[in-house]
């Protein structure tokens, strides 16, 4: 059996589709934390916790969505192309 790495084309592909998706991810945490702030900012309002709530979830969200991607991806750069006959 003869073993034939990736091509580098396709792991450069891969490495390009999660450093864009990080930063996707990272600008989405961002606006969440902003959202936090202002629910913290405002404590003595009604709903404060609105904000805190919602960007609470979507912190937790977009990095399992992440996380997920990550394992995806680097699995598929591992992924040995061979073809048993």
């Amino acid at each position: 059996m003869i073993y034939q790495a990736p091509s580098p084309l396709k792991n450069m592909g891969l490495r390009f589709l999660l450093v864009c998706c990080g930063f996707m991810t990272v600008y989405i945490i961002f606006i969440a934390l902003i959202s936090i702030k202002v629910g913290i900012t405002h404590l003595h309002q009604d709903g404060f916790w609105m904000p805190l709530l919602a960007g609470s979830i979507t912190i937790i969200v977009f990095l399992w969505l992440f996380l997920c991607l990550l394992r995806f991806i680097l699995n598929q750069m591992k992924d040995k192309d061979i073809i048993n006959v």
